[in-house]
């Protein structure tokens, strides 16, 4: 495997960003149903941005060269409201929301997932969080064998309006 770098993700990265996210969206057709169409990820790119500039969200870069080749970010979770600007929710003490982790599919197999995600985990880990959460296709097998090898657990399931697919909530304790 070429030496993947990483850095800190900015707003200055969110082309690069949403990129990653399209690419991850349009590779969803190998399990959604017959017929679901990704959604156009740089239509939310003001809402991308505000997330970005967020004082508490992490946000990582993988790099191979000077090529991007996957990011992470978290931010603290926050109670869901349909509706509701993502930042007027209250946020829940002690937890973590895994936001994005998505990894060019050239690349997938490769350690870049592996290093995002335990880089990411030892950052929540240094902000004192005591878990977190994520949120991932249901029908993606791959992502799930990922994340319950690495010790996430189901803790819900719930219809996604915008991204038109079931949803599966993970937890990680991190006591």
């Amino acid at each position: 495997m070429p030496h993947i770098a990483t850095r800190r993700a900015t707003v200055d990265d969110l082309d690069v960003l949403i990129g990653d996210v399209q690419a991850g969206f349009d590779s969803y057709t190998e399990f959604a149903p017959l017929g679901w169409l990704p959604p156009e990820v740089s239509a939310d790119d003001t809402r991308t941005a505000e997330i970005l500039i967020d004082a508490d969200t992490w946000a990582l870069l993988a790099m191979a060269g000077a090529d991007p080749v996957g990011h992470i970010a978290f931010t603290p979770a926050r109670r869901r409201a349909a509706g509701e600007p993502w930042d007027s929710s209250p946020s829940i003490p002690g937890l973590a929301h895994l936001w994005q982790l998505f990894v060019l599919p050239p690349w997938w197999g490769r350690g870049v997932a592996p290093l995002l995600h335990d880089a990411a985990i030892s950052e929540v880990r240094t902000r004192g969080y005591d878990a977190v959460r994520l949120y991932t296709p249901s029908l993606h097998a791959r992502a799930r064998r990922f994340y319950e090898r690495r010790g996430w657990r189901v803790t819900d399931e719930e219809w996604n309006e915008h991204l038109v697919l079931m949803l599966t909530e993970y937890r990680l304790a991190l006591a």
